[in-house]
């Protein structure tokens, strides 16, 4: 493939990945897109050592959320269940993080080969048109379903204060005391509050350009299936003869091939670029799901409560449900390529031609026909039924343990 350079033809898709490249930076990751955003330089160099701070503030904020084992003894049932999914899901985020910034060049890569490199013979727009708004509706619902339990979780603190005459507490640290009502406690649990929302920027900032290459990788394989099948317009032409038109498809088809190839290499560096994020998903799928199932069994049965354990869950199935849905797509439309190189148009050709062309044709529809699959955990295939069975069980697990 390609190496990346700033020097690219302008399309839907390009102009729709710089936005999700500019939110992604606000957010708090790197720029991973080819070329510099329309920031300018001095709010760059401040924002990336905000950003900066910001990281190394969560990162205490976790230090300090695993140190209340050691300090917080004192704990209601249902503090003690979200001290647990903090503990949980907090140190697998953040490491989420962690490693799509650590293999910043091989996402740039990535980035540049699927908006640009394989876009640049062919780029449906009815399938670039479909893309955008997959990946939009996608990114909405998961979005809102983080939101909600973030905002759930914040109206259980509220509902303790409100009903109990408790302090508002979200975060279990190992400083303020839970029962701690003076003033510098309020300060601090106001503090890690707010730090609590930056972190959560940081989560969605990795959903999105997870969910963003998946997506535009499972639309590359029907962008692939409408150039073959567009071969076929060849031979409607009559400006040309037979032979010119065969000519002209077998160029055209050995293009086909090799757009197919780099694809091909192109999900193979998607895997290694999202793989610790699949394997991290799945095993906080599993924990966080049982952690929730247990919750839900042993805590005070109110609205707020349930709320909270219940939009939290949907979050998590939703996060962990695009990701293999999206991987999913990418093995089905690739398994769709052998129809649509079928129906290209080779048997139009006549005489040697045809002979030489069907040769080429078997062989590329025994490469096409080959499952493409994306891996999670390093053996576990990302699709709709692994999904299914992943869900069941984490209830498996929780009916053993409880």
């Amino acid at each position: 493939m390609e190496t990346t350079t700033t020097s690219y033809t302008r399309s839907k898709t390009t102009n729709f990945f710089y936005k999700i490249n500019f939110i992604v930076y606000i957010f708090g990751l790197p720029n991973f897109w080819i070329e510099d955003l329309k920031l300018s330089k001095r709010f760059m160099q401040f924002y990336d050592k905000f950003s900066m701070f910001n990281n190394t503030l969560i990162f205490l904020l976790i230090i300090f959320e695993l140190c209340s084992y050691f300090t917080q003894t004192q704990l209601t049932e249902t503090h003690q269940s979200n001290r647990l999914i903090y503990a949980i899901s907090h140190p697998m985020l953040f490491m989420f993080r962690v490693m799509m910034t650590s293999i910043k060049d091989r996402v740039k890569l990535v980035m540049y080969s699927l908006n640009v490199g394989l876009k640049r013979v062919h780029n449906d727009p009815e399938v670039e048109k479909q893309m955008i708004a997959c990946t939009i509706m996608y990114l909405s619902a998961l979005l809102l379903s983080c939101l909600m339990s973030m905002l759930m979780y914040a109206a259980e603190g509220f509902g303790e204060v409100i009903r109990h005459g408790r302090t508002f507490t979200t975060i279990i640290t190992a400083y303020p005391k839970v029962e701690d009502a003076s003033d510098m406690a309020n300060v601090v649990r106001a503090i890690c509050f707010i730090i609590w929302w930056i972190f959560l920027t940081r989560i969605f900032a990795v959903y999105i350009l997870v969910i963003s290459l998946t997506t535009c990788l499972s639309y590359q394989y029907k962008n692939l299936q409408s150039y073959f099948i567009s071969l076929n317009d060849i031979f409607e032409r009559n400006d040309l003869s037979q032979i010119e038109k065969e000519e002209q498809y077998e160029t055209g088809f050995k293009v086909g091939i090799k757009l197919h190839a780099d694809t091909l290499r192109c999900t193979q560096l998607t895997q290694s670029v999202c793989r610790g994020v699949f394997s991290g998903q799945i095993v906080f799928n599993i924990l966080l799901l049982v952690v929730l199932m247990a919750q839900m069994a042993n805590s005070e049965r109110t609205l707020v409560n349930l709320g909270s354990a219940g939009f939290t869950a949907c979050a998590v199935l939703i996060s962990t449900g695009f990701y293999m849905w999206n991987a999913g797509d990418v093995t089905v439309e690739a398994s769709h390529l052998g129809t649509a190189i079928y129906f290209s148009g080779w048997y139009h050709c006549q005489g040697v031609s045809s002979v030489r062309i069907r040769k080429l044709v078997v062989i590329t529809m025994s490469e096409a026909q080959r499952p493409v699959v994306l891996k999670g955990l390093g053996y576990i295939d990302l699709s709709y039924q692994s999904y299914i069975r992943i869900v069941k069980s984490s209830y498996s697990v929780f009916s053993v343990l409880f």
